[in-house]
């Protein structure tokens, strides 16, 4: 049998993560490395691209914007009595991440399609790996 307080009480947390500020405000970002560079994928749906800040500074991108807002949207079937309410949320936020030194800044990359931000953060050439033939 289930214990009907710990069932309705993870219902509770269930639900609730939904309307919790933190977890809702910042964007889901996939970082990702190969030997050319670092690669993020940066989930900002609804967002347009105009409204997106993107910089570097002492070796940190951000990431920032400012544009909010708070929608919902109410419609009521009266044939079937029932009512459907959607809410939609999107507030400003600012994330940063420190970059490592052997990286070219001033060739970073930016895409935004989807409501996908991808960010190409290119390897100094310097420190790309190379393979030397041994000689005889």
């Amino acid at each position: 049998m289930y214990n009907n307080k710990n069932y309705y009480s993870m219902f509770d947390d269930f639900f609730n993560s939904f309307n919790s500020t933190a977890s809702a405000r910042i964007p889901r970002v996939d970082i990702y490395e190969d030997k050319e560079g670092f690669y993020l994928d940066v989930e900002l749906p609804g967002y347009v691209k105009e409204n997106v800040d993107l910089k570097i500074e002492n070796h940190n991108l951000t990431i920032q914007t400012s544009d909010s807002f708070n929608k919902s949207v109410e419609e009521k079937k009266t044939d079937r009595d029932y009512l459907v309410k959607e809410t939609y949320q999107k507030q400003s936020f600012k994330r940063t991440f420190s970059l490592p030194k052997d990286v070219e800044e001033e060739h970073v990359v930016a895409t935004y399609t989807n409501g996908v931000l991808g960010i190409k953060i290119p390897k100094s050439q310097k420190v790309l790996t190379k393979n030397i033939l041994i000689s005889d």
